[in-house]
């Protein structure tokens, strides 16, 4: 009875001691935390004072040129406090807002060159540094709590979701909204951009959830036998879906179907996999035939990688006037090796098609435009988005170059119509 009485008492202790260790661990992890997180709000808050100087520091000259290092100090401040926002345990809207102006101010100032109208540059970035001056005032009021200590980690999230916090965070977050809206409306080309974000440009008539069902059956015969769940997206979901879930044997996943149109947004499914292995050629023209049944017949194939059980495809829609692949309209599609059975489809970028517009084709001499040590290899026309969220015809070039002995090989995109290096890519 004592031995066991013994027993006892030692576990007891042990257990306590155990709970009273990772109690102290926990505690110890949410200080860290805490004071990982109000370091990173005092550093994006003394970013934000850096902005608002380089931003007034831009508006001492006439010519854009004399402010180029500035302008490149608020890009790289902007973009530097976005990932800190991004990271913070902030209201959503709150930050979601606060990303959005800094993206804008950050994009206003990179596009802004020596051709630039200095009065509207200078109208638009001293109302919009007077704005970061109030912005800056309810940034420190709203994170004063964890950065000053007054809170724990646990007691900032209890305020955080609330139901009356103590920061408004909705009056704060519709502030800065009103602030982007004012300072940097959108360009027609950013609000083409939204929409298609948006899918707003579908005009097609809605599918019922029977309707989208049906269309499930039909792509994916193999594994809809068994739809064990239909949900509809949240209201409010900038395009309405339906979820659909399935299990097939030993297979399971999902496939999310548009309400307009029926589209497909998303297929994913999971399952054991065999040993044998199907040629990359077969499974290429397993994957091109899919997709014309699919309806997706304006696609060519661009591109694939693989891991130890599935080809990854890319295939990129092609316009059909200059034959110009569109790079922002593509369809990612999985394979698995041993069956060639689709494992996984994304087709939103797809179903998100650009507004193309026709474009003059400059006659050029690469022999002059690259260095005579620079060979091209491959020269094809496509549609890429250049800086300022504008779809732009291209020539898609691939180039090598003998870089001390070791041939390098970059992709370099070239307006056809303004010569402009959209984009310098090196390859692998």
């Amino acid at each position: 009875m004592k031995k066991m009485i013994f027993v006892l008492a030692y576990a007891l202790v042990v257990v306590s001691v155990f709970a009273f260790t990772k109690t102290t661990e926990n505690n110890k992890l949410a200080i860290l935390l805490s004071n990982q997180y109000a370091q990173q709000m005092a550093d994006a808050s003394d970013k934000m004072e850096e902005l608002d100087t380089a931003v007034k520091q831009t508006l001492l000259f006439n010519q854009s040129e004399g402010s180029k290092k500035a302008r490149e100090d608020i890009w790289r401040l902007s973009s530097d406090i976005k990932r800190s926002v991004a990271s913070l345990p902030l209201d959503t809207a709150f930050s979601t807002s606060w990303i959005n102006y800094l993206g804008r101010i950050g994009n206003y100032a990179k596009v802004a060159d020596a051709s630039s109208e200095p009065g509207e540059y200078h109208k638009v970035m001293s109302q919009a540094s007077k704005n970061l001056g109030a912005m800056h005032d309810d940034w420190r009021l709203a994170t004063a709590g964890l950065i000053n200590g007054r809170y724990s980690m646990d007691e900032w999230n209890n305020k955080l979701n609330a139901s009356n916090p103590d920061i408004n965070w909705s009056n704060l977050s519709t502030s800065i909204k009103q602030y982007t809206e004012a300072d940097f409306p959108l360009t027609a080309s950013e609000s083409d951009a939204m929409k298609k974000k948006e899918l707003k440009n579908i005009d097609e008539a809605k599918v019922t959830q029977a309707e989208a069902v049906e269309r499930f059956k039909t792509l994916f015969p193999q594994v809809s036998n068994d739809v064990v769940g239909v949900d509809r997206s949240k209201p409010g979901s900038p395009y309405p879906f339906y979820h659909i879930r399935f299990t097939d044997g030993e297979s399971i996943g999902y496939i999310d179907i548009t309400e307009k149109g029926g589209h497909v947004l998303s297929y994913l499914a999971e399952r054991p996999y065999g040993k044998t292995s199907v040629p990359f050629e077969e499974l290429k023209k397993f994957g091109e035939e899919f997709l014309k049944a699919a309806g997706y017949k304006d696609l060519v194939y661009e591109e694939a990688r693989e891991n130890n059980t599935a080809w990854h495809f890319v295939f990129v829609r092609e316009e059909p006037f200059y034959g110009a692949k569109v790079f922002s309209d593509v369809i990612h599609l999985k394979l698995a090796k041993d069956t060639g059975d689709v494992l996984g489809l994304n087709a939103m970028e797809y179903i998100q098609k650009e507004k193309l517009h026709r474009q003059s084709i400059k006659k050029m001499n690469w022999k002059e435009f690259f260095h005579r040590d620079v060979q091209i290899v491959e020269n094809e026309l496509a549609y890429v988005e250049n800086e300022r969220k504008e779809q732009r015809l291209a020539h898609y070039l691939k180039v090598t170059r003998d870089e001390n002995g070791h041939i390098g090989t970059y992709n370099v995109l070239v307006d056809t119509e303004t010569s402009e290096v959209i984009k310098t890519e090196k390859l692998d």
